[in-house]
């Protein structure tokens, strides 16, 4: 039981550090979408350093002198910048290669202010033949539709017959009704035109007919931009507001997949550890049931407020105007810095309550610093290891987490021992002082005593030395006996034979040699 005491919370520390590490691709997808409503509202790719025509800020700036018609007129071109954030944001979700750019942002292909296209698809950086559109947010759309469908090519303020045959986006407000009238309109001039051709006005009859395919043809190009006249007002008269909501928007929805992997990744790792518990009888089916429920719940919050924080974080790192913001962007930083606070406000609660001491305050921290840090590392690691979106990821953070949580309670131990023995190693301090200082006066001792005897025996050792090369060189062995005994006995030893006599009697017999 102790043992699952133990276990229980690095199996749930587990749990979440896998829940973030599978929120890791889902940052930088959505966080990456939440970057194109940045660059709509600046007008400037800090990514590439492209400017383009205007930004969402750039058109709230510009003059009013009659706010009921140049409001609703600066809206629309709201709307069209709004589409293309919306639109790159979505197929960038969607892992699509696709993108929606304004004409007056290609210059060089449509010049400025276009008169049929508002917008066009790029992949690849070319143009998508046949992709062009027209955006549309007026107050009347029945009279924009007969201007197009009966349009006489005249180019005269009720002639907008170029935009036959071109995809024409309206508010999402205005598009039910729009396609309603088409038909209405279409049915209207077919039976107008079996009137006048009875009585004899063939050209009139078919020019109805005419007309009435126009029409046709024309509910079938009209889509919902995505966004009412109301809302396209607001982007104009508070753009930061609106940019704001559509970044909420985004995050939310990576929150929403950030709970679903986190559930799925962190209950797998949970169900894995509580078996293992089970097996070892750490724990009762029961309590192992309750436990992983309560940790895939756990790994879900984690895994929304990971995703949520962590895609809104790396929305604004990427389109920053620091180049090394910038760069930290394209790593797994965002969603582990929103993974370390989520993991220390735990912390800070729990000092807060009373419930730890502000040692315990800091060693927590420190220890969930480290290990996020690590399980960051890890992830990168095990996503170049294991080139599986979520799969290499979760593996790596989680060996990251454990390698470094061991290593840091390793760490923390051996200082609690170190501060736990601090009286001992004092007192062992204070006797090491004690034996250095008789150390040093034996050896003071000792080189005085043994100067003394240098100096008296160095005579001696001359005389002795210098009969024996006497005796030696005479042939004179009793001579060097009695030298080489004088010599042991200046430093204390006996020889056991003092001349040749001694030695041949010692030869035979059967004594050992002694030396």
């Amino acid at each position: 039981m102790e043992r699952e005491k133990k276990s229980a919370p690095q199996a749930s520390k587990l749990s979440d550090v896998a829940a973030t590490a599978s929120t890791i691709e889902i940052v930088d997808r959505f966080g990456s979408a939440n970057a194109e409503f940045i660059k709509g509202y600046t007008g400037i790719d800090n990514e590439t350093g492209r400017k383009f025509a205007k930004g969402l800020r750039e058109i709230s700036e510009h003059k009013v002198s009659d706010p009921v018609r140049n409001i609703p007129q600066q809206a629309g071109f709201s709307a069209e910048i709004h589409a293309v954030s919306k639109k790159n944001a979505r197929n960038i979700i969607d892992r699509s290669t696709v993108r929606l750019e304004r004409t007056d942002d290609r210059p060089k292909e449509f010049g400025h202010n276009n008169r049929v296209y508002d917008h066009v698809e790029v992949d690849g950086g070319k143009v998508v033949a046949g992709s062009g559109s027209q955006m549309k947010f007026v107050a009347k759309p029945d009279d924009l539709l007969t201007k197009i469908a009966r349009g006489d090519g005249s180019g005269s303020d009720r002639d907008l017959s170029r935009y036959q045959g071109v995809k024409l986006d309206l508010p999402s407000d205005q598009v039910n009704d729009a396609k309603d009238f088409c038909t209405q309109q279409a049915k209207s001039l077919r039976s107008q035109a079996d009137t006048v051709e009875k009585l004899g006005k063939t050209e009139l009859a078919e020019k109805f007919r005419k007309d009435a395919d126009n029409f046709k043809e024309l509910r079938g190009n009209i889509r919902d931009s995505g966004m009412t006249r109301e809302e396209a007002i607001h982007l104009r008269t508070d753009p930061l507001a609106a940019t704001v909501r559509d970044i909420i928007g985004i995050s939310h929805e990576a929150g929403v997949q950030g709970a679903k992997a986190g559930a799925v990744v962190g209950g797998a790792v949970s169900i894995v550890t509580n078996i293992i518990a089970v097996c070892q009888d750490d724990k009762d089916l029961k309590t192992a049931l309750l436990d992983t429920t309560v940790s895939t719940g756990k790994a879900a919050a984690v895994g929304y407020g990971t995703a949520f924080a962590g895609s809104a974080l790396k929305g604004a790192m990427q389109q920053s105007a620091n180049a090394t913001a910038r760069t930290l962007s394209k790593t797994s930083l965002p969603a582990m810095a929103v993974s370390v606070c989520l993991e220390l406000t735990a912390a800070v609660k729990l000092y807060a309550s009373g419930e730890i001491d502000g040692t315990e305050f800091m060693e927590l921290i420190g220890q969930k610093g480290s290990n996020m840090l690590s399980s960051g590392l890890g992830t990168v690691v095990g996503q170049i290891a294991i080139p599986i979106p979520i799969v290499g990821g979760v593996i790596g953070s989680m060996v990251g987490y454990t390698l470094s949580s061991l290593l840091y309670q390793n760490s923390l131990t051996a200082f609690k021992e170190a501060e736990q023995a601090r009286e001992q190693y004092l007192h062992t301090k204070a006797l090491c002082e004690e034996a250095r200082t008789s150390m040093e006066a034996y050896r003071l001792q000792f080189n005085q005593l043994f100067e003394e005897y240098l100096t008296e025996g160095r005579a001696a050792f001359a005389d002795c030395l210098s009969a024996m090369d006497d005796a030696a060189a005479l042939g004179d062995v009793d001579g060097f006996a009695r030298s080489a005994n004088a010599l042991a006995e200046c430093i204390g030893h006996t020889l056991q034979f003092k001349n040749i006599q001694e030695f041949n009697d010692f030869m035979a017999t059967d004594d050992a040699l002694v030396l």
